[in-house]
């Protein structure tokens, strides 16, 4: 079962998103950034899933700091929500373990990483 931590400013959003459509194959947390960050690094949780008001800073900052910029992929930005197929590529060219995006583009960006992660580890090409 993955484990993802919710945070920033759309963490309690972000969580109802996974456990209503991914529920059966994921486990979600909410955690302060730092506790969030460390447990990942710590390897007790697989994914930070951050929002903030920009996508790159606030919430992705600490995963930043903790986890090394290499580890981390800013998903959306104010004004450029990718699409679910553009979101898909990302997860795929990457070993991310922490993903930011824009509070506003929760809905839209959040099924997608998720899916794509799942997919992801169960092998499921792009």
């Amino acid at each position: 079962m993955m484990k993802l931590e919710c945070c920033g400013l759309s963490s309690t959003q972000t969580k109802q998103i996974i456990d209503a459509k991914f529920g059966d194959k994921t486990e979600t947390l909410v955690d302060p950034d730092m506790i969030a960050a460390r447990k990942v690094k710590n390897g007790e949780i697989d994914y930070y899933l951050g929002s903030c008001m920009t996508g790159g800073g606030g919430s992705l900052a600490t995963a930043i700091m903790v986890l090394g910029y290499s580890n981390c992929l800013v998903v959306s930005k104010q004004g450029n929500c990718p699409s679910e197929k553009e979101i898909r590529h990302m997860i795929y060219s990457g070993n991310h373990k922490a993903f930011g995006y824009v509070k506003t583009h929760t809905d839209i960006v959040v099924p997608a990483i998720v899916k794509a992660l799942i997919d992801k580890a169960e092998g499921i090409a792009e």
